[in-house]
């Protein structure tokens, strides 16, 4: 059935109206014709409609929504999108997943590197020493001439005499005169490419369907030599060896198709945990490698070098020194303690305690006191002089001198 009827009124700002409605059993169709109110609408009898209308298209649908294209699908928005779902959600790609926001420009100009030719000079200032002596930079291996007198003695620049850094002095007539080419490079930017995430429980990132657990190295249980213990024997030092484990790397995952999980921050990674903690566990290597400073704090420090067959090693090396320094106390605990020094080893304390025997191969040279409570033995073999028990031939009385001790 269909109901066609016009009222046309040149009193009203709607200066025409109509409307026709077709009604069956299935449903309806209406259209209606007021002016500046112009609107379409395909009802089906369960509730579900298709409304056009001059601000909006919309679809209801009261009970399930399908879509099906066997084609491509383009989907357009020029201003924002909101999609809101009052239960799950799942998107299923039998292909790639690919998220990308920001400016197109990113991807047609140079921005970024425009922005870091504009900003180098400014980072370059702010990098550059406190002070005018000498330093390298860590990334760029800039270097910086040093400009004064380092510490007497030690050659130190803590200690020495520098004046102020001027390339820290010229960062804010710097930032003046780059303002403005850096605001216009940031205006090509764009507003926004950003991705937020925010789950009110937690988040579930996998890649791969399973975990690959191939051997990644070896523990090869004797496989270094190394001095357990030095003795002194028929007047010489003798080295006592044995042997530790020593792991070899091995690559049998880069050939693996799936599973990598690949996070790059072009300038900061931040995360922060609760009181839940972080836990990272790997079945293979794991590297941590700064060009800068690397810190690791918290109430308590624990490294650890375990593994199932009683192999585990820690290893220290660095370039130049390894400074420890604590508050209280410093332990070492193990069946046998090795230290080596090819030029000199220091222990400036006011006291030091050894609970057992102390072998000095060569002299020893003591500017104070020795005190013992014990005897002490001179020479070696069957010329041993002791200093309690020992005698004299040839004792003569008054200014006279006796022999050597027997």
């Amino acid at each position: 059935m269909a109901n066609d009827k016009k009222i046309e009124s040149g009193a009203e700002y709607v200066t025409e109206r109509g409307q026709v409605v077709w009604n069956t059993k299935a449903g309806s169709i209406v259209f209606d014709e007021n002016t500046g109110q112009e609107r379409l609408q395909l009802s089906h009898t369960s509730g579900a409609n298709l409304n056009f209308n001059n601000q909006t298209v919309s679809l209801f649908a009261p009970n399930n929504a399908q879509d099906l294209t066997h084609g491509n699908k383009f989907s357009t928005t020029v201003g924002d999108n909101f999609s809101t779902t009052n239960s799950n959600k799942e998107e299923r790609m039998f292909g790639d997943y690919t998220l990308i926001t920001g400016s197109p420009k990113w991807f047609t100009d140079p921005i970024a590197d425009n922005w870091i030719a504009a900003h180098h000079d400014i980072a370059a200032a702010k990098a550059a020493p406190e002070h005018t002596y000498g330093a390298i930079g860590n990334n760029t291996d800039t270097v910086y001439e040093e400009k004064g007198t380092p510490e007497e003695g030690s050659g130190a620049v803590q200690g020495g005499s520098y004046e102020p850094s001027p390339a820290h002095q010229d960062i804010p007539a710097l930032l003046e005169a780059k303002a403005g080419e850096i605001a216009e490079i940031e205006r090509e930017m764009g507003v926004g490419g950003s991705i937020k995430v925010l789950s009110l429980k937690h988040i579930h990132l996998q890649a791969g369907p399973k975990a690959i657990t191939f051997d990644s190295g070896v523990i090869v249980p004797k496989g270094k030599s190394v001095t357990r213990k030095v003795i002194s024997e028929d007047g010489k030092l003798k080295e006592i060896k044995t042997s530790v484990p020593i792991y070899e790397s091995k690559d049998t995952s880069s050939a693996v198709p799936f599973g990598d999980v690949h996070i790059s921050a072009g300038t900061k990674l931040n995360m922060n945990s609760g009181s839940g903690g972080v836990s990272i566990k790997s079945a293979g290597e794991v590297n941590l490698n700064s060009t800068g400073r690397l810190m690791l704090g918290g109430a308590e420090v624990a490294i650890g070098g375990s593994t199932s067959g009683k192999g585990g090693r820690v290893t220290i090396v660095t370039d130049k020194d390894v400074y420890i320094e604590s508050g209280d106390i410093i332990g070492m605990d193990a069946p046998n303690i090795n230290m080596f020094a090819s030029n000199q080893i220091t222990h400036k304390t006011p006291e030091a305690v050894y609970t057992g025997n102390l072998h000095v191969h060569g002299n020893l040279i003591v500017d104070g006191y020795i005190h013992a409570k014990g005897d002490i033995v001179a020479g070696a073999g069957g010329s041993n002089v002791s200093l309690l028990k020992h005698t004299h031939s040839g004792v003569c009385t008054g200014s006279g001198s006796t022999q050597k001790p027997n």
